[in-house]
């Protein structure tokens, strides 16, 4: 059960993220794929990557979404928004793309995003306002901007893990 609201958390707002369709053919000019991934280590302490098959508390699961241009000209302005789904938390610095993007995360379920680190003013217990650091693990959005262009029949990859609380 929790793998099914993992995956299909994720699997719903990757495919809802995609809304570019010709007009002419109702074919898609632009589509994602997700995939959902159990990191391990192996004897000699290499990371592995497995197909997803079930989740378990204390499990690093990495995300790697895949977008492709399907039409014949370059995309701009690609947007790219992963859920961290519920009973998992992110695990930091470990959003990837090799694409040229701005990268914001989110804290509130993606109401609003901002870059890292996000900062909030905190009352402490003398009644002193500080400004703290939010931790990742309280993000619940990751989202890139991409500056460069989706060529024609291009296809750009993202990634991010997260642990199973």
């Amino acid at each position: 059960m929790l793998k099914r609201a993992i995956y299909g958390a994720t699997f719903a707002a990757v495919i809802g993220s995609v809304v570019m369709v010709s007009a002419s053919k109702q074919e898609p000019t632009l589509s994602s794929h997700m995939r959902a991934s159990v990191v391990t280590l192996d004897s000699q302490g290499r990371e592995a990557i497995h197909e997803l098959k079930k989740a378990a508390p204390g499990q690093t699961i990495q995300y790697d979404l895949t977008y492709s241009n399907n039409s014949d000209q370059a995309f701009k302005g690609l947007v790219v928004t992963g859920p961290v789904p519920t009973h998992t938390h992110y695990l930091a610095n470990t959003a990837a793309t090799k694409v040229t993007a701005q990268r914001l995360v989110s804290i509130d379920g993606g109401q609003t995003f901002e870059e890292e680190p996000v900062k909030r003013q905190q009352k402490m217990a003398d009644g002193k306002m500080k400004t703290v650091i939010i931790p990742a693990e309280k993000y619940t959005h990751i989202r890139w901007k991409a500056n460069d262009s989706l060529d024609s029949q291009g296809h750009q990859q993202y990634s991010y893990r997260v642990k199973v609380d």
